[in-house]
């Protein structure tokens, strides 16, 4: 704590069903616009919204996001597998209220793309977990951002359009994906058909 104020850790938690450059940009935004003092990567073993056949193994989706800040050197992003330890499907209030157990000296927010937020009445427990957090929005297929987070980067291209490229045998936009990720997917041969 500094001057008496909490820590403050932003979680943008997903599948990263590969991580790409879109979630990285979003996550140094963040840190150097002084949004969060860190920004935590929260892989999810299983998303409630998502399909489990269509995952690439957890430990292979967690491998590819330490490549990825590996790549980029700042201590303030950090990859987090707080999820695996707890139930699945992950919903978001259970990984919130064990992070809040562990580490009481920590403000958290919830980074979000406005997709996303969009849907957030069906997410589970919902009005609750709005009262216990502050999202942090960023703009994502043109929804409404948090104001703070206006200005953030909007990506063309996501995880899925990574995952039919690959299976498909397409080549990969350039710039979409960190060249480790790129070359863990090959090496692994991930989201093969």
């Amino acid at each position: 704590m500094e001057n008496g104020r909490k820590r403050r850790v932003a979680l943008l938690m997903g599948s990263f069903n590969p991580v790409h450059n879109g979630h990285l940009a979003v996550a140094r935004y963040v840190v150097a616009r002084q949004l969060a003092d860190e920004v935590w990567l929260v892989v999810s073993p299983q998303n409630p919204f998502k399909n489990p056949a269509d995952l690439a193994p957890f430990e292979d989706r967690m491998a590819m996001v330490r490549l990825a800040l590996t790549g980029i050197g700042d201590e303030r992003l950090k990859a987090c597998d707080v999820e695996a330890a707890l139930p699945q499907p992950s919903y978001t209030i259970h990984t919130i209220e064990h992070l809040q157990r562990l580490y009481p000296d920590v403000q958290f927010v919830v980074l979000a793309g406005s997709d996303i937020a969009d849907q957030l009445s069906r997410w589970y427990r919902a009005d609750e977990l709005q009262r216990m957090v502050q999202f942090l929005i960023y703009p994502r297929n043109n929804g409404t951002a948090s104001p703070e987070m206006a200005q953030a980067p909007m990506f063309e291209g996501d995880s899925t359009s990574v995952r039919r490229a690959v299976a498909t045998g397409q080549e990969l936009r350039n710039g979409l994906l960190p060249v480790s990720v790129e070359e863990y997917i090959r090496n692994k041969n991930l989201y093969r058909v």
